[in-house]
């Protein structure tokens, strides 16, 4: 019985904890991108183009219906990697949306709102340099870039931080979380003053 009872308090705060998570993202869309329609249906989304016909949105990811409009097979390439490490992040109780590409003259935008905060989303294929590469890119868009990177190459935790932690020591102007999920499906969280 106690065991029930822990169970059921627990399944309240992951409900709780992710309506607050939606909200969060909600409140922001609604701030800086208020003109934007977001896709919360499999069927939306497949009937954006010929692109889209085969992709699933997974449950508790949005995606801006501009972001829907694929026109190429690299265009559909990303929106499927993208698709694919948002459901990573929703299968650990984040809520996520995929925003607009296109912004203001100049702006370097974000790929995604994660529970009320922007998100830059890096997929990793290549050897642990790589990381560090494309570590340093992605902060090019801001100092303060929140990172959610996906490593699909068998490369240790701990040579991942390693990596991280270089670019970190070179760029003290760095902030901001970091999201790593590693190819055996681990999901870790840091902040850079973790490093540091």
């Amino acid at each position: 019985m106690a065991a029930e009872k822990l169970q059921s308090a627990q399944l309240n705060y992951n409900a709780s904890l992710l309506a607050s998570n939606i909200a969060a993202n909600e409140a922001y869309v609604k701030a800086h991108y208020s003109t934007e329609k977001f896709l919360s249906t499999t069927a939306a989304l497949r009937a954006a183009s010929k692109y889209t016909k085969e992709m699933t949105l997974p449950k508790n990811v949005k995606v801006a219906q501009s972001r829907s409009i694929v026109k190429s097979n690299e265009q559909k390439r990303t929106l499927t990697k993208e698709l694919k490490q948002a459901g990573i992040l929703s299968s650990q109780g984040h809520s996520v949306f995929l925003i607009p590409e296109v912004g203001a003259h100049g702006e370097r935008l974000k790929d995604a709102i994660v529970n009320g905060a922007p998100f830059e989303f890096r997929y990793i294929t290549g050897n642990a340099k790589a990381i560090e590469w494309q570590f340093g890119a992605a902060k090019k868009k801001g100092f303060d870039t929140n990172m959610f990177i996906t490593v699909e190459q068998k490369i240790s935790i701990n040579e991942i931080r390693r990596r991280i932690g270089l670019v970190l020591e070179r760029h003290p102007e760095y902030t901001g979380q970091i999201i790593v999920s590693t190819s055996d499906g681990n999901v870790y969280s840091w902040t850079t003053e973790g490093f540091r």
